[in-house]
């Protein structure tokens, strides 16, 4: 079964039109109009799941303008041995209802606080299979949590033109739970200098976009102030999350960041790539990580 079932021809229709009019590739747009329905399907469940990462921020906060293939998700309090044993049950049942295919399933652990699902989909543009990517991270609680509209572009496009879609789609604006910007934005930051730290570069530049992308929404304030070192008590429980520990300091890693040209090769090589805006690595930089070098928002400060 496909996810497109009976409705092949108006969907690729309807894909190709919203594509042109939107500047978009079709795979992008088909990729994107799947999301929606799995995450519609998620918001359903029992499960205290929790829309996050960079995907999020495309589809339910409108900031950024790439490329993103992975559904990030997290819980909004820790899970029961009985829920955790749950989650791939209920995201293999989606899965199968929208005609996808597990192609990893011998990396998948019930028990594991993280897993990286790769499903395949037959595509209305190609015969060969594309991927979607679902990964479940619960090393740490979310917080805080916001219900907000999430929007596919198909959704986006009929809202903003007023037009009445032309065949069932359920999943055009879905309801759910999605992790804040403020925290987005803090993990972002210390996400960067881990990969710093552990001289991982590969992928990881995109970041230096959407924290840019992010930061004029961003109130810098007390409250702020207040969410980094919670999140940053919480960081330093895992050794995946070595910046975060008190003897590294975030502004001067920022700064050697920002020196060394750390990410310069992979952000012109990769993320530009996945862009759908002329953003080049400098302008990357000094309307992100720069500005927050001024800053003592993420100073370490034990105070909690």
């Amino acid at each position: 079964m496909n996810w497109y079932r009976e409705n092949r021809e108006e969907w690729k229709q309807i894909i190709e039109a919203v594509a042109l009019e939107e500047h978009r590739n079709v795979q992008m747009v088909e990729k994107d109009t799947l999301q929606s329905m799995f995450l519609l399907e998620l918001s359903k469940s029992k499960l205290p799941f929790v829309f996050k990462g960079g995907t999020s921020l495309s589809k339910a906060y409108n900031l950024i303008d790439r490329f993103s293939e992975d559904i990030d998700l997290s819980a909004e309090r820790k899970l029961s041995e009985a829920e955790r044993k749950k989650v791939k049950s209920e995201i293999c049942k989606i899965a199968d209802k929208l005609g996808l295919e597990l192609i990893n399933s011998d990396d998948i652990k019930s028990r594991q606080s993280y897993n990286k699902y790769i499903f395949e989909y037959d595509s209305l543009f190609s015969d060969i299979p594309f991927e979607i990517i679902v990964e479940t991270n619960f090393f740490q609680a979310v917080y805080p949590i916001e219900r907000r509209e999430v929007l596919s572009f198909v959704g986006r496009f009929c809202q903003e033109r007023n037009i009445r879609f032309p065949i069932p789609f359920e999943a055009a604006i879905v309801q759910m739970n999605v992790q804040s910007l403020e925290r987005t934005f803090i993990d972002k930051i210390f996400a960067i200098c881990d990969y710093r730290l552990q001289n991982m570069q590969e992928r990881d530049s995109r970041h230096l976009y959407d924290i840019a992308k992010m930061l004029p929404n961003i109130k810098i304030n007390d409250d702020l102030k207040v969410l980094v070192d919670q999140v940053r008590k919480d960081r330093m429980l895992s050794r995946n999350n070595p910046s975060a520990q008190p003897e590294n300091n975030i502004p001067k890693m920022l700064k050697e960041i920002i020196d060394s040209r750390f990410y310069e090769s992979d952000y012109n090589n990769l993320t530009r790539k996945l862009l759908y805006e002329d953003v080049s690595y400098d302008e990357a930089i000094n309307n992100g990580i720069a500005l927050i070098t001024k800053l003592d928002i993420f100073e370490y400060r034990k105070t909690i």
